[in-house]
């Protein structure tokens, strides 16, 4: 699998995303059309799934859909994630004609006042009609794709309103309703944002501490996948929010010397006899899971 982020900038000030709190260490940016057209010619016979996503949202990328539709016509099963501000009825349509397979919808709150406490500056009336935009473009194209997955992030202040969300769903005619459970980065943040229901943390919590909930001690993403940022940047996974653990560069190497390199390779060794060590595994979900 292999995850490219478009670019790192978004158009929302979520208070938990680097990007959206303004913590983003990396320099902000859009990835080159032919960076990308590089890599995937590369690895179109070795990949088979490609995320569009990491930090930012993927369709300020003025040729996302032609990003989408590169990869697509290579024979790769494509998905992204967004925050549903910029489908208006043609960028509706154009991402059904791209070929994109998966769209995971953010939709954090069943009113306005909900929504916008995490979503800080979006629109729930324009996220909404984007997705009537979308389910109208499938419909009029006659197309099954992209399987349209509404996403709802549990949080303590709208954990209440998940019923009315899955009705919501139930409504739009979204193919699936998810339940996604939430990271934080401090205690202060798990006292404000976790849900009260247990069952909906990743995290136990304590009034001390709090720490992710055991699962299993094996990563197998350094030899299974790999991240690479908009500049062409390669990190081992998504946890690596800031671009501490860069590997290589793919302005200056293919991916196969990257994959290959020592610093990959050191890495791949630390997982396996210092994981704990390793400051974006200490907060990973890995053998938990994101949903609920």
């Amino acid at each position: 699998m292999l995850t490219i982020e478009p670019t790192n900038i978004c158009n929302l000030h979520c208070p938990l995303c680097v990007t959206g709190n303004g913590t983003m260490e990396r320099p902000n940016g859009r990835m080159d059309f032919s960076t990308y057209t590089r890599l995937i010619d590369e690895l179109s016979d070795r990949a088979l799934y490609v995320v569009f996503f990491n930090q930012g949202e993927p369709f300020i990328h003025r040729r996302f859909t032609e990003l989408v539709a590169y990869a697509h016509r290579r024979g790769l099963y494509t998905t992204t994630s967004t925050n549903a501000h910029y489908f208006d009825p043609a960028t509706a349509e154009a991402t059904v004609r791209s070929g994109l397979d998966t769209l995971v919808i953010s939709v954090d709150g069943a009113t306005q006042e909900t929504y916008s406490r995490y979503r800080a500056g979006g629109s729930l009336a324009k996220v909404l009609q984007g997705i009537r935009n979308l389910v109208a473009a499938k419909q009029r194209l006659r197309s099954k794709t992209p399987y349209l997955f509404m996403q709802f992030l549990l949080m303590q202040h709208n954990e209440h309103e998940l019923p009315a969300m899955a009705q919501l769903a139930r409504e739009l005619g979204v193919d699936r309703f998810l339940k996604k459970n939430i990271q934080v980065e401090t205690l202060e943040e798990a006292r404000a944002w976790l849900p009260s229901e247990e069952r909906y943390r990743r995290y136990h919590l304590t009034e001390s501490d709090f720490a992710v909930k055991s699962g299993r001690g094996v990563c197998p993403r350094p030899w299974l996948t790999t991240m690479v940022n908009w500049d062409g940047t390669v990190v081992p996974c998504c946890f690596d929010k800031n671009g501490h653990h860069t590997t290589g560069d793919l302005r200056t190497a293919c991916f196969a010397e990257v994959w290959e390199a020592g610093a990959y390779q050191q890495f791949r060794r630390r997982m396996l006899t210092q994981r704990a060590s390793i400051d974006i595994c200490r907060n990973c979900n890995q053998g938990i899971g994101l949903f609920v």
